[in-house]
């Protein structure tokens, strides 16, 4: 990928700064760069910080040479609109870097995702804001998308091969892998959620909305676009509610 410029390097730094929930107290432990320094530089004011002390303050957020470092498990929490973490997929943007996103259906505000970034992993703890959608897939564009029958809270985020094992391990043990490009993830869930609230599945709901997902999965293979199964649903309610209406006619 191209180089950061100097433009971009204080947004990245401070997109990470507050996705991994650092104070600049810390960083200057770690870096040795004054806050008041870091601060201003950040905020893409005139500041003089040394390329020695940029590299080892991007080492210390977990970027090395412009991309992310594979030797730590990156544990980022974002919210509302995730501001901060399109910054950081934009400006790291990777083409040529696989992308698998590890998901799970436990309810609940904050969601905890896996991302394996070509060879770096990364945790995600999220929480959408209150008119936000759980767009993440759209977000990240994965090569793959699985989703796995247990809590990700629990994943261990301490070691890469630790992080990689437990997942891949799940994986093969009885996760789903959604193709992409076809059904956006949470679409079943936001098409049944009542306007303004969370939707939570329960076991006889979700066989239910499963059949429905193959089904429209099917169809999309088959060659039928978005709009033609919509206008083939809107038929047969409206054939329905005409059967209906003349049956209440006849008995009346």
């Amino acid at each position: 990928m191209p180089a950061l410029s100097n433009e971009q390097l204080p947004m990245l730094a401070g997109a990470l700064l507050r996705l991994r929930g650092l104070t600049l107290a810390a960083v200057f432990d770690a870096t040795g760069i004054r806050p008041a320094n870091l601060s201003a530089w950040v905020k893409g004011k005139p500041q003089v910080i040394s390329a020695a002390r940029v590299a080892a303050l991007m080492y210390h957020l977990g970027v090395q040479g412009g991309q992310l470092r594979s030797d730590i498990v990156h544990t980022w929490t974002d919210q509302g609109d995730w501001a901060h973490l399109r910054t950081v997929f934009n400006l790291l943007q990777e083409p040529v870097a696989p992308r698998c996103l590890f998901l799970d259906e436990h309810p609940g505000m904050c969601h905890t995702r896996f991302l394996q970034w070509g060879e770096a992993w990364v945790r995600l703890s999220l929480t959408p804001g209150p008119t936000a959608q759980d767009d993440l897939a759209a977000m990240v564009s994965p090569d793959r998308l699985i989703v796995l029958p247990v809590a990700l809270e629990g994943i261990p985020a301490q070691d890469p091969q630790a992080t990689a094992s437990a997942l891949l391990s799940l994986t093969e043990q009885g996760g789903q892998e959604i193709p992409t490009g076809e059904l956006a993830h949470g679409f079943m869930q936001r098409l049944g959620a009542p306007p303004g609230q969370d939707f939570v599945l329960t076991s006889g709901d979700t066989l239910g909305w499963r059949i429905l997902e193959t089904s429209l999965r099917s169809a999309m293979r088959r060659g039928l676009s978005p709009t033609q199964l919509a206008l083939k649903i809107e038929t047969m309610r409206l054939d329905e509610d005409d059967f209906t209406r003349s049956g209440k006619v006849k008995s009346g």
